[in-house]
């Protein structure tokens, strides 16, 4: 609900400009940068789930806030820990995932979380229309609040099932070492965070590319997020499933790659002077491929984080691969509209870039054929069997996550 009103809801109800509202969502991304690591280091000294359960609270406690702020400086204090609950969540989610279902099902347990968010998603876009149109204040606040109820929800089902208990080590475990991550393992957070720019073009790009420069017409951009909507819900877990290990996670960010080039392709061909038939049949290709690239991006962004990781260092492995996704989240907004928008052939060489990330990937993720191998599967399995065979520490199950 609240991703479909924020900017009606921050511009005309709160009374920021434009500016301020960019403003407020780069120092989310800067905090988010700055701050997943250490958040993912605390879970690796704590136990991973309760910190995870109270990233939750804390997530809900920020939109409780942003229901309250009059000024800037509120919007950019209350930005700052939106942005950091949103980059240290997901590797949270990824280490509890991990610990807690079998290797063979965890790229495909992240898929079906994926697909009932993007049915989350879609929900909540048809919940806030009524709201968007009454156009109160009152109306808008209570979409955010919505929202925020809803992480509270979540923290307590989590608290409830006994996830808090889940660590990403067994019982008596020790790690070994400081943590220092090397430096493939971040070239490949890198490159993958490249391939992550789907998000960005979903949200921001390809609107205001396909109605201001193209001659599709406006009403349209509803049902291209529509179609991503629907077949990210259908398909996410079926493209998942032949990334489940390396070789299947750099083949799809390969696809991932070609995928945004098609996806720049359509958009350089969709441009004026191509008659409004030509730019619709092509904003729905490219719409398509943008859908398929951050299919295949976020299955092989799972493995490959996942397995390339130090097992002694897990979760602040995952945290440190997010950083690729804060950098591109922060950068690729300008980018995209100081040098893609105005360049002649901007959206050609977005496509030499996106199809070089995803080769790039490759020769990156080498190092998992030299990295010592030690059997995430066996930590795995010693868990589980640690909670279920004590009653006071009962396994998380995935749903619900």
């Amino acid at each position: 609900m609240y991703y479909t009103c924020s900017a009606l809801y921050f511009t005309a109800k709160v009374g920021l400009t434009v500016g301020q509202v960019g403003a407020g969502l780069s120092i989310a991304a800067l905090a988010g940068l700055l701050g997943a690591l250490p958040i993912g280091m605390l879970a690796d000294r704590l136990r991973a789930g309760h910190v995870y359960i109270w990233m939750q609270i804390l997530r809900g406690l920020v939109f409780a806030a942003f229901c309250l702020i009059s000024t800037f400086p509120q919007f950019a204090v209350v930005c700052a820990f939106a942005g950091l609950t949103e980059a240290a969540l997901p590797p949270l989610q990824q280490a509890v995932v991990g610990a807690t279902v079998p290797d063979a099902e965890r790229v495909d347990t992240l898929a079906k979380v994926r697909a009932a968010r993007n049915v989350g998603f879609g929900l909540g876009a048809l919940a806030a229309t009524p709201a968007i149109y009454q156009g109160s204040r009152g109306a808008f606040v209570g979409l955010v609040a919505g929202n925020a109820a809803s992480y509270f929800g979540i923290a307590a089902a989590l608290a409830h099932a006994g996830v808090g208990k889940v660590t990403v080590f067994p019982n008596g475990a020790k790690r070994t070492g400081r943590f220092v991550p090397d430096g493939k393992y971040v070239l490949t957070s890198l490159l993958s965070g490249v391939l992550s720019i789907y998000m960005t073009l979903l949200v921001a790009a390809m609107p205001l590319w396909f109605v201001r420069h193209t001659a599709m017409p406006k009403v349209l951009v509803g049902i291209l997020i529509a179609v991503n909507t629907v077949l990210a819900a259908l398909l996410q877990a079926r493209f998942a499933r032949s990334s489940s290990c390396v070789p299947g996670a750099v083949r799809a960010a390969l696809c991932a790659g070609v995928a945004l080039a098609g996806f720049g392709i359509a958009c350089q061909l969709a441009q004026k002077p191509a008659p409004p038939a030509e730019a619709i049949a092509l904003a729905f290709a490219a719409v398509i491929l943008l859908t398929f690239a951050g299919l295949w991006q976020s299955a092989s962004s799972w493995s490959l984080s996942y397995e390339l990781a130090d097992p002694d260092h897990r979760t602040a492995y995952l945290s440190t691969f997010q950083l690729g996704q804060s950098l591109q989240m922060a950068a690729a907004p300008w980018i995209i509209t100081s040098m893609i928008f105005r360049a002649r052939a901007g959206w050609l060489l977005f496509s030499v870039v996106a199809v070089t990330a995803g080769i790039s990937v490759r020769f990156a993720a080498r190092q998992h054929r030299t990295r010592p191998k030690t059997r995430p599967a066996n930590r795995t399995r010693a868990i589980v069997e640690h909670h279920r065979d004590s009653p006071s520490q009962p396994a998380a199950p995935p749903s619900t996550l």
